[in-house]
């Protein structure tokens, strides 16, 4: 079995379990309509995780500490590869050499199904498949291809050109696991604290400047009233006025900017309440039919067990 690595909380399970319960749709309804079905996973890991579980069958002793074992459980890669009916290519992407060896191994205990490894930055690798794919055209004497893309970043680092390449093709649904608590921290609730590089950032994953004027307003000083709102001295003096959920709304914006279907994203919190990351699902097919039931399908992945989370604060 291929090693795992540790990460994740209760937010893994609900991502992963959105996954594979759409991988299974996306194969099932389209085995027979003369397509090539792909999986892409930009940012594979190394195919599981490993976390620590209570045993069982010891007893519980009040006063004393539980004792745990480590379990192996599966990550994206893996879940694709054992999707039934199969894709006929899951292409896995990863950077980190160790993660990299792991996906090696982990697709060589499906000799059956055809998967190949690709060791390099998400970003470069995702432009060069979405310009180099045959996604509307006959191939391989199938009527076209079409994918399941997930996006599952460690951090900030899906940039807006790389989603405006995937809504290109015409042919991908998207899972986007978007890092909203690293969005709002580097948005910095003082202006002074908004540094070159975080402007940078934001914008790089946002594709517009114009983040700063829905995120800050355009607050003028009382004593000048022609104030610049590029000027740094009242950028300095700016605060953000836009709360978690309004940055959320602001992002899905900026994706059904691009894409011709997004759906209401679900917000992934730590167990207090505090928002983590937002998943969103895109369709890049304009195709009224297409939209329309893969809409009706994620949707309801994305309802349930919604009122289990605790919604984030204002």
């Amino acid at each position: 079995m291929a090693a795992g690595h540790r990460f994740g909380g209760d937010w893994t399970d609900l991502k992963l379990d959105a996954l594979r319960k759409y991988l299974s749709f996306f194969t099932t309804a389209l085995r027979n309509k003369g397509f090539e079905l792909y999986y892409i996973d930009a940012f594979a890991g190394s195919g599981g995780r490993l976390i620590d579980r209570v045993i069982d069958n010891e007893p519980f002793l009040l006063g004393v500490e539980a004792k745990l074992e480590q379990v192996y459980v599966p990550g994206s890669a893996r879940i694709a590869l054992q999707t039934s009916p199969p894709f006929q290519q899951i292409i896995l992407i990863e950077r980190h050499s160790r993660r990299y060896a792991a996906l090696e191994a982990l697709c060589a205990e499906y000799p059956d199904i055809r998967a190949r490894t690709q060791r390099g930055e998400a970003n470069a690798a995702l432009i060069d498949i979405c310009r180099t794919t045959p996604w509307l055209r006959p191939h391989r004497g199938s009527s076209g291809i079409r994918a399941v893309l997930f996006l599952d970043p460690y951090g900030m680092n899906v940039e807006f050109t790389t989603l405006q390449e995937i809504a290109a093709t015409q042919a991908t649904d998207v899972w986007y696991l978007f890092p909203l608590s690293g969005l709002y921290r580097q948005a910095a609730r003082s202006g002074e604290k908004l540094t070159p590089e975080k402007r940078a950032s934001i914008t790089r994953i946002l594709g517009t400047p114009d983040w700063e004027d829905a995120f800050y307003g355009r607050k003028e000083r009382a004593d000048d009233l022609f104030a610049s709102f590029g000027d740094e001295e009242n950028r300095a003096k700016l605060r953000r006025v836009a709360d978690v959920r309004m940055i959320e709304n602001y992002v899905k914006t900026r994706l059904k900017d691009i894409f011709p279907h997004v759906s209401e994203p679900r917000t992934l919190t730590m167990k207090n309440g505090a928002p983590l990351f937002s998943l969103f699902f895109a369709v890049s097919s304009p195709n009224p039919k297409a939209i329309a039931l893969a809409k009706k399908v994620a949707d309801h992945i994305l309802t349930i067990g919604i009122s289990s989370q605790v919604r984030p604060r204002k």
